[in-house]
């Protein structure tokens, strides 16, 4: 596996977020430093600057591929932003947070899509949108509006299905099962930041590791005060 690393600093600082909004959610999720000295985050954000003024639908796709191809390396599920910034390891939920940065750091509109199992992007360009699937790299670039709207319905939740209402249902001991189709909302970076916690305190869950898993979904609830969050939460702490 092809470790990125945080190597030589004088040769990486680029990366410099004038986005008031990006500058605190950041902080909720890496130190500044992580991306200043970050060699390879650096020189990926360098190779986009030189492409953002190209067409609008272009620089999204070379966005999507080029951070594929420079920083994830390797999926692991659970793992977290920090994690993909050491290793190159990464998840639906550190992926999106690595492209949600830097579509706010180019002024992209997008929006951020949590369901019971996955997380994923929608970007919008001129009122068109596109799939970003960040743990696909090779097809996770969606343009076609019908195979949007097939994405969507995969984990669009079906409205007669009474789970829905349930707080129950919504925190499963079960997130990650494919077969459950309750939520579907759109979060913000600092929810979806939280998600690496709630991951984290799932996997204690499955570990035994009950103290841990207290601590994490505490972790999340501080960030993301979410119905699926807090029943794990209420059915693991003390």
């Amino acid at each position: 596996m092809i470790i990125v690393g945080l190597n030589n600093p004088l040769s990486a600082q680029s990366f410099n977020p004038k986005n008031e909004e990006l500058l605190n959610d950041i902080a909720f999720i890496a130190s500044i430093d992580q991306f200043e000295n970050h060699t390879s985050w650096n020189r990926l954000v360098k190779k986009l600057e030189r492409k953002s003024d190209a067409d609008a639908e272009y620089f999204l796709q070379y966005l999507f591929y080029k951070t594929h191809q420079k920083l994830l390396k390797e999926y692991n599920k659970g793992t977290t932003f920090s994690n993909l910034l050491q290793s190159g390891s990464y998840d639906c939920v550190s992926a999106s947070i690595t492209y949600s940065i830097l579509l706010k750091y180019f002024n992209v509109d997008h929006r951020i899509i949590e369901t019971d199992y996955h997380v994923f992007i929608i970007a919008e360009i001129d009122e068109k949108e596109y799939i970003l699937e960040t743990t696909d790299p090779r097809n996770g670039w969606i343009s076609d509006a019908i195979e949007i709207q097939e994405f969507k319905d995969d984990f669009l939740p079906d409205s007669s299905n009474t789970a829905l209402k349930q707080n129950e249902a919504i925190g499963a001991l079960a997130y990650g099962q494919p077969n459950s189709k309750t939520i579907y909302k759109e979060i913000s970076l600092r929810q979806l930041s939280a998600l690496q916690f709630f991951n984290q305190g799932l996997i204690a869950i499955h570990n035994q590791d009950y103290k841990l898993a207290t601590r994490r979904l505490q972790q999340a609830l501080n960030l993301y005060n979410s119905e699926r969050i807090n029943t794990v939460f209420k059915i693991v702490a003390p």
